[in-house]
């Protein structure tokens, strides 16, 4: 009897570490479609607010340094930045094998985030 009761744990553990690799070893794929652009609200001031998080404040584009051309030290000098440079932008940041940011082992933006900049390059980025 003690037997038995020293491996009951297993059972449990065993499915909790089946779930686990589960939900770490696949991501999910991404939708067929792209975000409806015309239901999401989308400002400069919220996007500068994400580029200021993930973009400057990392030391990536702050402005100084390298690289000089991708300066986002303000919301203008972004825009102009995306307006120059579209395509580029595009494939770096928003595109389906967008991969920014990439140095200090930060992950790629979430899907989500990338859909909202791509709506607001796409509505004009609004103020």
């Amino acid at each position: 009897m003690r037997k038995r009761r020293k491996h009951l744990w297993t059972m449990p553990a065993l499915l909790a570490l089946c779930i686990l690799a589960a939900c770490t070893s696949e991501q999910a794929p991404e939708p067929a479609t792209s975000a409806d652009c015309s239901t999401v609200n989308v400002t400069t001031a919220r996007m500068y607010e994400i580029v200021q998080q993930n973009c400057t404040n990392r030391n990536c584009h702050p402005g100084t340094g390298s690289p000089l051309n991708a300066d986002f030290s303000t919301p203008a000098k972004l825009k102009s930045y995306i307006s120059a440079n579209g395509a580029s932008w595009t494939f770096r940041v928003t595109g389906t094998g967008a991969d920014m940011p990439q140095s200090q082992g930060y992950p790629p933006l979430p899907k989500a985030v990338r859909d909202s900049i791509a709506c607001w390059v796409n509505k004009g980025m609004p103020d």
